[in-house]
């Protein structure tokens, strides 16, 4: 049986859990790193004991990220895949008065974090591993309120490429890439407040500048994951494979220069809409 090891695994609702659970599908054994102790992924490891190991880890704290990877190299576990799925995310971030403890949390897990365990394991990985690093539309272009989780982004992106290159010129030839979604359907829809990642304002504007017109389930992204670790994806190494469903085509000055409608411009009918919305399911 093959190991994976996959970040970002706390609830049931986000893209760590559903990578999770098809590699598990693929036949792979899952080390899920959380982070959250109320974490309602746990439920699925007591459900799942012979396929899945949950291990928590605060991947911004370099203590706790040693002995994640002390914990592989003391078992002597052998890895096939990595999966730097974990992403820690600010918004509201105020350049007239900017917060670095911030900024150190998210480039601490959006980019540190993805180079150790790469770097650490690399003893680890078996020949022909692949380690998947999850970027985002946002390291494409710039941020006016979530900075440090924008340039987070641009760096993995270029740290696949490094990391590429470099493990692909070892012996182990391991292939490293990347995933980059746009908005995904990570949250509960009745919930407001069920995920920092998806602010509940982009939850109505959001699918509207998607040209396909919704968001990614998180099966989707999961399913690239899927492909991008078999033997049917061989020779991809470097670069990222865009799962956004054309949003990161789209300029909103573009778009509404069209004529197109798009409700929501404005926060507050945004909010109101959204809030309708889920009175009305």
């Amino acid at each position: 049986m093959k190991n994976a090891l996959v970040t970002g695994v706390s609830w049931t609702t986000g893209i760590g859990f559903a990578i999770s659970k098809q590699l598990i599908a693929d036949g792979f054994y899952v080390y899920a790193v959380y982070h959250s102790e109320d974490s309602d992924a746990k439920v699925f490891y007591a459900q799942n004991p012979d396929n899945i190991e949950f291990i928590r880890c605060d991947l911004s704290k370099r203590d706790s990220l040693k002995l994640l990877i002390n914990y592989f190299k003391s078992s002597d576990i052998k890895l096939d895949v990595i999966v730097n799925n974990a992403g820690a995310f600010g918004g509201g971030e105020d350049i007239d008065n900017y917060d670095f403890e911030t900024w150190d949390r998210i480039l601490a897990v959006n980019v540190t974090a993805p180079l150790a365990l790469a770097v650490e394991l690399k003893p680890q990985m078996n020949r022909n591993g692949v380690i998947i690093n999850m970027i985002s539309t946002d390291g494409m272009k710039g941020s006016f309120s979530s900075l440090s989780y924008a340039a987070s982004k641009a760096a993995l992106i270029n740290l696949t490429d490094s990391l590429a290159i470099n493990l692909g010129y070892d012996e182990k030839k391991i292939r490293v890439t990347a995933v980059c979604p746009g908005w995904v359907k990570s949250f509960d829809e009745m919930d407001p407040s069920s995920s920092e990642m998806v602010p509940f304002i982009s939850r109505s504007t959001g699918s509207q500048l998607c040209p396909l017109g919704r968001f990614a389930e998180t099966c989707e992204i999961a399913n690239v994951v899927s492909f991008l670790v078999s033997d049917k994806a061989s020779f991809i190494s470097g670069g990222f494979v865009p799962v956004h469903g054309g949003y990161n085509g789209v300029a909103f000055d573009m778009y509404v220069e069209s004529g197109r409608p798009f409700e929501g411009y404005h926060p507050e009918e945004a909010i109101e809409i959204q809030r309708k919305k889920i009175e009305s399911d």
